[in-house]
């Protein structure tokens, strides 16, 4: 069986696959132009590719990276390569009031101060984003317009150009054989790959990206980190934009135009999630070598500047659609291991365990309970959260169920209480001691309510409507699966069964049997058929599902004598007498063969019922 916890497992497996498939179309681009351009296939032309790589968005890219795995978004870069590298320039060439132009080695200074004014930046954006709870997009949309506004003021839309001949080394000095800007970029991504994966730094980026309630809860300072980051953004674009006035010798306010959506579709090519939680830094290498390879390749075939610009755009589409696909395949791993869940050994227990886990993991939170609704008189049943052994009691010995678990059944809504000091602690039966706040979600159904998730947490707040949606999108895969497992091992569906086998020719009966509900899909149910229609298909599937126990007729297997003795008795109609002599057993084992077949039926109904609702 698969289980839910190996989804992070599957998650890896999935970045490690988009890396391979990046480091094949990039291959498969080099060999392309060098089939195409002979100039381009030559050594000197490979490293000056490297060389624009770590120019442009190379190392950008990694501070893009570093922000996205946290589940945010950095569209700012463009403006602050711009913004700093004008500042540093300024300051090389003009100075500032009573400070004289910082030439020859001062203009370190320069630069300095340049790098520190990108930290600003990113520290006052993720300030915006944490502190007021600000989508990051429009926060750093925001500042990519305004830092561009600022550009063009302080540079008066003129280039600061005739910079300081020590300044050149960041793109034209050397280190042994291999150029300044290539060994820039080499150290920026082993030192960040290093401290993403070997430091807590690293750990509690990914944590924060995956999820920021589960970090929350686990003691991280989620608010300190991702301001760290977003300073971490602005000064890998502070780096870039002093490599880029090198490189032309000029500041110009629209030095790193364009530059903010190409470090995104560099990430997202190298398997980085938009959604966070996801990627590595050697994705994002490939990824901006990618992105470098194209216009270079083709301005040597001599290819109009728009086409480059639309192959470019059309790139960035397909990252995104990339993405998009792998977000699908996670929420589809989801889904498969809870289908198959449902089709092995004690249903519910294994489904329950499953759950629970994927609600911890998730949330970070082990305080919870999970209620099903008795189809029968509608209570809600709590149910143990932990695993079973066979035979074991699932029922809670909780003292009463919360208010608004009651609350959520009734209304189909979710119930968020995220402070019950005031709003009073007789809303909630409390897990344990010291609990602040809590919500209740329904699961439903057709229309109606299956069971409640119940979650609490020792925090104030911590609980929110993000939670209600992760909640949400953890058990919608499970919903089907879940009451199928509830319904036949408390015992409904295995009644269900065996009073619509006894009027499987009534179709009248078998119209108004709430059996007939249960088995029809959600488009049929909305088609709202008259009890005769809907008893005529379930007829159709009751004996649909007798015949697919036949193997052969005259075979001695388990399935083969289910269906013989439920042929015999239903579709048939012969009399017990009759089928007792013909099968020669008893009476007694006729009826305990006939109850086994039964469970063995409703067990094959579950199992087709489950393929139709996916």
């Amino acid at each position: 069986m698969v289980h839910l916890h190996s989804l992070g497992e599957r998650c890896r497996n999935l970045t490690a696959m988009g890396n391979i498939g990046a480091i094949l179309g990039l291959i498969l681009l080099v060999i392309g132009f060098s089939f195409l351009s002979e100039s381009f296939r030559q050594a000197s032309n490979l490293i000056l590719l490297v060389k624009s790589a770590a120019i442009t968005i190379g190392i950008v890219a990694v501070g893009q990276t570093v922000v996205m795995i946290a589940g945010g978004i950095d569209l700012s870069v463009s403006s602050v390569i711009a913004i700093t590298g004008l500042i540093s320039a300024s300051l090389m060439k003009y100075g500032y009031g009573p400070i004289s132009p910082l030439e020859g080695n001062w203009c370190y200074l320069a630069i300095l101060v340049g790098w520190i004014t990108g930290i600003l930046i990113g520290i006052l954006q993720g300030f915006m984003i944490t502190r007021y709870q600000m989508p990051a997009f429009i926060v750093t949309l925001g500042t990519m317009v305004g830092l561009r506004g600022l550009s063009v003021a302080i540079s008066n839309s003129a280039p600061i150009n005739a910079l300081p001949d020590q300044f050149k080394w960041f793109s034209d000095g050397q280190i042994g054989i291999i150029p300044a800007p290539v060994m820039i970029l080499m150290i920026v991504y082993v030192a960040t790959g290093l401290i993403l994966r070997y430091t807590k730094i690293g750990r509690y980026c990914h944590a924060i990206g995956g999820n920021e309630t589960a970090a929350r809860l686990a003691g991280i300072a989620v608010d300190r980190y991702r301001i760290l980051f977003y300073a971490y953004s602005g000064l890998l674009s502070a780096l870039t934009g002093t490599i880029l006035i090198s490189y032309i010798d000029a500041a110009v306010y629209t030095n790193g135009d364009g530059f903010q959506f190409n470090s995104v579709a560099a990430a997202i090519i190298g398997g980085t999630s938009l959604t966070g939680g996801v990627g590595g830094l050697w994705g994002t290498l490939i990824g901006s070598l990618i992105l470098a390879t194209i216009p270079s390749g083709m301005v040597m075939l001599n290819v109009p500047s728009w086409w480059r610009d639309s192959v470019t755009g059309a790139v960035i589409l397909l990252a995104v659609f990339i993405d998009v696909n792998r977000q699908h395949s996670r929420k589809n791993a989801i889904r498969l291991d809870a289908v198959q869940s449902t089709l092995t050994g004690h249903y519910l227990s294994e489904l329950l365990g499953e759950l629970s886990h994927a609600i911890k993991k998730q949330t970070g939170t082990s305080l919870c309970r999970i209620y099903l609704v008795d189809r029968e008189t509608g209570d809600v049943v709590p149910q143990e959260m932990t695993s079973y052994e066979p035979g074991s009691s699932r029922m809670s010995t909780l003292p009463g169920r919360s208010r608004i678990v009651i609350e959520a059944k009734e209304t189909g809504s979710a119930v968020l209480i995220q402070d019950l000091a005031r709003a009073g602690y007789q809303s909630v039966v409390p897990i344990q001691p010291n609990v602040q706040c809590a919500l209740a979600l329904p699961l439903i159904h057709q229309d109606r309510c299956i069971g409640v998730i119940e979650l609490q947490s020792p925090g104030v707040a911590v609980l929110k409507e993000s939670t209600i949606e992760m909640l949400h999108s953890i058990s919608q895969p499970i919903i089907v699966p879940l009451e199928d497992a509830w319904l036949f091992e408390s015992g409904w569906l295995v009644r269900q069964v065996r009073e619509s086998l006894r009027h499987l020719w009534d179709d009248l009966y078998l119209g108004r049997m709430p059996l007939a509900e249960w088995s029809l899909s959600e488009q049929d149910v909305r088609y709202e058929r008259t009890p005769g229609a809907r008893g005529e298909a379930l007829r159709n599937l009751l004996i649909k599902t007798i015949e697919s126990l036949k193997t052969n007729e005259d075979g001695d297997n388990h399935g083969s004598r289910c269906y013989q003795l439920l042929n015999l008795t239903y579709i048939q109609e012969q009399a017990v007498e009759q089928i007792v002599r013909s099968s020669h057993i008893s009476r007694r084992q006729y009826f305990y063969e006939i109850k086994n077949s039964i469970e063995v039926f409703t067990d094959m109904l579950i199992r087709n019922h489950g393929k139709s609702s996916r």
